[in-house]
């Protein structure tokens, strides 16, 4: 994300100790319920890599740094596209949506899994950069794909998220995935330059909700207990 090392360290801290917080809360509940308190744990983890491709090229060494890029990007383009909408259908109980929602875990596993062998096979294809304050992740195919899609990867990327999230029949999940959608919103618009680094950024720090979500999940099942 923006500024320095030092930004994407200390968030990796607070989300790490955060998540780890919600997932002791989480123990309290069923297995799925233990993914929602993962993700700001996976958001700090995260933030570890982008640290480190700070320090790298903090250093000059651009090159260095793409192996921790790759790392960084083992979650934005693979883990949250099936991670998000797997936890939101584990949780879900109406059979519509879940299938909708497991259709979309599906299809993200699918689409990830295409997109990162791509970039692991191939790291002489990315270049990373500071520009503006922001990390810029540059990868670049150096062939054209024959295949037209009627809406752009970046928005397939969003809908695959944000639908199972801005859907959902809790009304918590449904307040996180409006949430996320305007922060790629906000992303995109002013720091479309570094949109993956910055959303990234602000997706981990909207994370923190979901200690709120675990503690509702919690206070939702000792009612129905009771």
């Amino acid at each position: 994300m923006c500024i320095s090392a030092t930004v994407s360290y200390s968030a990796a801290a607070v989300l790490v100790t955060t998540g780890l917080y919600a997932v002791q809360q989480a123990r309290r509940l069923q297995p799925p319920y233990w993914m929602w308190a993962l993700i700001p744990v996976f958001f700090g983890l995260q933030q570890a890599f982008e640290g480190r491709v700070w320090q790298e090229l903090d250093a000059g060494n651009a090159t260095a740094a793409v192996p921790f890029a790759l790392g960084f990007h083992f979650f934005s383009h693979f883990l949250w596209l099936w991670w998000l909408p797997a936890c939101s259908c584990l949780v879900e109980h109406g059979k519509i949506r879940r299938r909708i929602f497991g259709g979309c875990a599906i299809f993200g596993a699918f689409a990830g899994a295409l997109v990162y062998s791509f970039m692991l096979f191939h790291p002489d294809w990315m270049s990373v950069a500071v520009r503006e304050h922001s990390i810029d992740y540059d990868f670049s195919v150096p062939y054209r794909s024959s295949i037209h899609l009627p809406i752009t990867p970046a928005m397939l990327y969003a809908l695959t998220i944000l639908v199972p999230l801005l859907i959902s029949s809790h009304r918590q999940v449904r307040i996180f995935g409006g949430l996320v959608a305007l922060s790629m919103v906000l992303a995109s618009a002013v720091y479309g330059y570094a949109y993956v680094s910055v959303w990234c950024f602000f997706a981990a720090v909207l994370s923190l909700y979901i200690v709120y979500i675990i503690r509702h999940f919690v206070a939702e099942s000792i009612s129905i207990k009771v």
